[in-house]
């Protein structure tokens, strides 16, 4: 059976998957044959993340790690296993927005593994921008109906699609819908600086003094979500998609 690729954004993400190999290619190996790569914020990154495990043999595509809530019934922490997910067709609001569905069978498989979390199975929104305002995410969920928000997870079903391959992607609430995320960590968050190092980032975020409030709030979100998904690791097997389970 081929192995399942996933694509986490950032290291935080893929390091709930426990420990892995460093492959040549500059993949990850996972203790179960499943490969990895970390590939940075935005949709243009993940689609060549999820290109670059298509290529290295990946039967199956995985988009992991956490997301901001919409819909203002989900807490931090919420585990999401969305039935598909949304992104914009264009600016243009006329036109209805591309759809991409999750593989049922694998979906049902994890989320009956983590019951306890009660995974919430209704559209991701993924977005070209950072999502921060929590005025933003009111619009977006009575525009939408999407329960959270990414920058990733589209990119990975466009290239699932096209390829004829399975996938799902498993989302953790970070911020949810009443938060607003303060402009420190969306600088940090922006595609163009997902090369930049940690000290970079430390500068950036301590750098913004009327921020610090916000930072440490969300730091404990930060620690429950990780725990999360954690835990959806340990519990869900998520990276086990059986052979033959197609889309829809």
């Amino acid at each position: 059976m081929s192995a399942t690729g996933v694509v986490a954004a950032l290291e935080f993400e893929a390091q709930s998957l426990g420990t892995r190999r460093h492959r040549a290619d500059g993949l990850g190996s996972l203790r179960d044959g499943s490969l990895l790569r970390v590939s940075g914020v935005g949709g243009d990154n993940a689609a060549r993340a999820a290109r670059e495990l298509v290529a290295a043999g990946a039967g199956a595509l995985l988009s992991w790690g956490v997301a901001g809530g919409l819909d203002p019934a989900l807490s931090c922490g919420a585990v999401l296993l969305p039935a598909e997910v949304l992104r914009p067709a264009s600016a243009d609001k006329l036109l209805p927005p591309q759809r991409y569905a999750t593989c049922r069978m694998w979906r049902e498989r994890v989320a009956a593994a983590l019951q306890p979390h009660a995974p919430a199975a209704g559209a991701l929104l993924t977005s070209a921008l950072p999502v921060a305002a929590a005025d933003l995410k009111v619009r977006l969920f009575r525009a939408t109906g999407a329960v959270a928000v990414d920058m990733e997870s589209a990119a990975v079903a466009q290239v699932a699609a096209e390829h004829e391959l399975p996938f799902i992607t498993l989302r953790v609430v970070l911020d949810t819908a009443s938060v607003s995320l303060p402009g420190s960590v969306m600088r940090t968050l922006e595609p163009g600086n997902a090369g930049r190092s940690g000290l970079w980032r430390a500068v950036a975020l301590l750098g913004a003094p009327a921020d610090w409030g916000a930072l440490l709030r969300l730091a404990a979100a930060y620690r429950l979500a990780r725990r999360a998904l954690l835990d959806c690791a340990r519990r869900g097997d998520p990276t086990a998609a059986t052979a033959g389970q197609g889309g829809g």
